[in-house]
């Protein structure tokens, strides 16, 4: 099972992720997969957000 999702409008605030199980089963190829969306969703995607590009939003870096 497959699944591609994307968050964010704009190229500085977009995140993409694809997410793959398997399983024996449909059932544990199923929960597999809740498994691995829980995942992403409670610890990846807090990371990918806190990466954030240097400077302001025009792409200028602050000057100290």
């Amino acid at each position: 099972m497959e699944a591609r999702m994307k968050r964010g409008t704009g190229t500085r605030d977009e995140d993409s992720m694809t997410i793959k199980s398997k399983g024996e089963t449909a059932e544990e190829t199923i929960a597999e997969f809740y498994k691995l969306l829980e995942e992403y969703d409670q610890e990846i995607s807090g990371r990918l957000r806190d990466v954030q590009p240097e400077g302001d939003e025009a792409g200028e870096e602050d000057e100290d």
